[in-house]
């Protein structure tokens, strides 16, 4: 049962985003008034997903340092904190960074890691950027389809 929610797959991939959410919204608007082109755009539809997106996502794959993929992330929106505070405002907007985890389950494996400097804790305060965290188990040592059997 636990597999359905957590279980991963049998490789790691890390990654994080900064994105914009709403029920509705043009996407394009963001694009062209952040001079910044998203990685990937999702529009509310029935019955998913449930709300519009528009993501900038940093791809980690198997590392655990996260810092530098963060402090990347923050250097991309931290000059843009005045447009994204008006675009937020304009459109009715929440943002997010959102943190996508794999957490390798061999006990050799060291688990990922980052830190909330000062500076990325100024960035999320000056423009009300919520934080989110999905964390998944990875089996990369085949542990689970030994117990399956």
């Amino acid at each position: 049962m636990w597999k359905t929610l957590t279980y991963s797959g049998t490789e790691c991939n890390n990654y994080l985003y900064f994105s914009f959410d709403a029920d509705y919204f043009d996407t394009e608007k963001i694009t062209a008034e952040l001079n910044i082109k998203p990685t990937s755009v999702m529009i509310k539809k029935e019955p998913v997903p449930k709300s519009t997106s528009w993501k900038y996502q940093i791809d980690a794959g198997n590392k655990i340092d996260l810092v530098a993929y963060l402090e990347k992330l923050i250097d991309t929106f931290e000059p843009k904190a005045e447009i994204i505070n008006g675009l937020k405002k304009k459109y009715d907007l929440t943002t997010r960074i959102q943190f996508v985890i794999d957490i390798d389950i061999n006990p050799k494996s060291s688990t990922p890691y980052f830190g909330l400097n000062k500076r990325t804790v100024e960035f999320l305060a000056k423009t009300g950027t919520e934080v989110d965290f999905d964390l998944y188990k990875v089996d990369t040592i085949g542990l689970l389809e030994k117990t399956d059997e």
